[in-house]
């Protein structure tokens, strides 16, 4: 069983793509909010297992951070960056610490949804990019550090477009974070949540990817080729 995790719980857009996909795999899933220390995680994951069973996997879909959370570097004061950037981070260390403890016992995985910007950076999306960049970060330290536990831990990459409500849009005064042709994309079908990336995520957790920690794996049609 895997539990979604995101900052609206079954109400984030993310995180019910998500579901959906992984449903018509015929995976059984549960979404549930993302607290704010582990205790508050582990006890939603607690619960989720009493209900449906053995929990192999976490998928972090969000950890309060988004599209709307942007800002030239140069202007954001002390409080923006502690809002956008450290408070987001400090969710995910929970959510880390959180799965950690319900997934030691017999091992899994824990898989976090990060947008693409974390790998070019883009214009205007500072905070969002930061974020993204340090859970790649925590993610590979995480891996290192549980890999003896039998937990695994690895970042999908997907287009911002795709972690953004779809009623918030650009925020005013940003361009797109995913930077439409430049380069084009090697595939012609774009992912989608329900489609390839639930599909990713799926194999993630199943026996022949449990080689796999401390990587991030893009889907987003090869327009991003990078390590």
């Amino acid at each position: 069983m895997i539990v979604v995790l995101a900052e609206g719980g079954a109400g984030d857009a993310t995180a019910r793509a998500l579901d959906a996909g992984l449903r018509a795999l015929g995976v059984d899933v549960a979404v549930g909010p993302l607290g704010t220390s582990a205790d508050e995680v582990a006890g939603v994951l607690s619960d989720a297992e009493s209900e449906q069973g053995q929990l192999q996997a976490v998928v972090l879909a969000s950890a309060g951070v988004s599209a709307t959370d942007h800002g030239e570097l140069a202007g954001l004061d002390p409080t923006q960056w502690r809002q956008r950037v450290e408070l987001p981070l400090q969710r995910t260390v929970a959510c880390f610490q959180g799965a950690h403890r319900r997934l030691a016992p017999a091992g899994g995985c824990l898989v976090v949804l990060v947008p693409t910007l974390a790998l070019v950076g883009a214009s205007g999306y500072g905070p969002w990019a930061t974020v993204a960049e340090g859970q790649r970060s925590l993610a590979k330290s995480a891996a290192r550090a549980w890999g003896g536990e039998g937990i695994t831990v690895n970042c999908v990459a997907v287009p911002a477009a795709l972690l953004r409500s779809s009623t918030t849009g650009a925020p005013s005064g940003a361009g797109d974070p995913d930077r439409p042709g430049q380069p084009p994309p090697a595939l012609a079908e774009r992912p989608d949540l329900q489609g390839p990336v639930a599909a990713l995520v799926a194999a993630l957790v199943s026996g022949p990817w449990r080689g796999v920690t401390g990587a991030t794996i893009a889907v987003d049609a090869g327009v991003w080729m990078t390590p």
